[in-house]
């Protein structure tokens, strides 16, 4: 899949869904307090772009903003690839290393899938947080980082302190900004404007002119996106890729939407007419100023409006 960095965070985290605007509120101002983070989401909804655009938007932004794959870290490497090592610290330590939390001083650290750290890293991590400061292997005096700390996980971490599985103590050093993503399901009428914005990403990466047909935006609003944004942007850049042509259908996207519930049908065309609505009103009628809201181009919104039935009605009230 395709990583596009260039623009700031906070804009790619594009949607006018209720639960998005508040979670760009909530960076906003989160971002500006050194306060612990605690992102919750399912897998491919956005929570390292989220931890990014708290670092951004913060005072470290000028600092690191260093990710640790929390899966990866076993008791043997836990210690050395977080805290760094003295030469000679152990066998085939031949020069020191600084480790990850040291590299993020003066910035932020991303702590992704913090509910995978097995028990004994549990309670390492928990000094981290409390005492701010780290031992690297083979040094005996602890060392003094400036970080702020922004976790993330796809796992209920209630359940399993309930369980035993998950320290309660350290639980509560991470929640203090809890912060709740989404899945694609739950904001259907975001489904149109980050799929352009993916295309229109994409596209421009690729060299390649692509739209998407009418037949082609009512396919990716009958998907259940398991996978939320992550997978669509699979499937929009497999497309952009194959398509022979300009306009993107739905077998360039391999999509399948066998299954959806005829009543998540209606849903979602009316959250999409909702969508479209809000942006020719936000535009003040201004049906090209509205495209450009939306992503999209005049002739594609026209498109979008017959299909929906709303051509009639914004000229009613326009």
């Amino acid at each position: 899949m395709l990583i596009l960095e260039e623009a700031p965070a906070i804009r790619r985290l594009v949607g006018r869904s209720p639960a998005i605007c508040r979670i760009r509120d909530i960076v906003k101002t989160a971002a500006t307090f050194p306060s612990t983070v605690l992102i919750h989401g399912e897998s491919g909804t956005g929570k390292e772009l989220v931890a990014r655009a708290i670092h951004e938007h913060s005072p470290r932004a000028n600092g690191p903003f260093v990710t640790v794959d929390c899966t990866v870290l076993t008791e043997t490497l836990f210690e050395s690839l977080l805290f760094g090592h003295e030469k000679g610290a152990f066998s085939g330590a031949i020069t020191s290393t600084q480790g990850l939390i040291r590299s993020a001083h003066g910035g932020t650290v991303f702590l992704d899938e913090l509910g995978e750290l097995p028990a004994p890293e549990q309670a390492k991590m928990l000094r981290l947080l409390q005492e701010r400061t780290v031992l690297p292997v083979g040094c005996t005096r602890p060392i003094p980082v400036d970080i702020r700390i922004v976790a993330a996980t796809h796992r209920d971490l209630s359940a399993m302190t309930e369980a035993g599985q998950f320290r309660r103590d350290l639980l509560y050093r991470l929640d203090v900004i809890r912060i709740s993503m989404p899945p694609l399901r739950e904001c259907a009428e975001d489904i149109p404007i980050i799929a352009q914005s993916l295309l229109q990403n994409i596209a421009s990466t690729l060299g390649v002119r692509r739209e998407f047909s009418s037949a082609a935006l009512d396919a990716l609003l009958l998907c259940h996106w398991p996978g939320n944004v992550r997978q669509m942007a699979t499937c929009i850049e497999r497309a952009a890729v194959l398509c022979s042509g300009e306009i993107i259908e739905p077998a360039h996207m391999e999509l399948n939407t066998a299954g959806t519930p005829r009543s998540d049908v209606n849903l979602l065309e009316r959250s999409s007419a909702e969508t479209v609505r809000f942006a020719i009103s936000a535009s003040g009628g201004n049906l090209s100023a509205a495209a450009r809201r939306l992503g999209i181009d005049r002739r594609q919104l026209y498109r979008m409006m017959d299909r929906l039935h709303l051509r009639e009605q914004v000229q009613q009230t326009a």
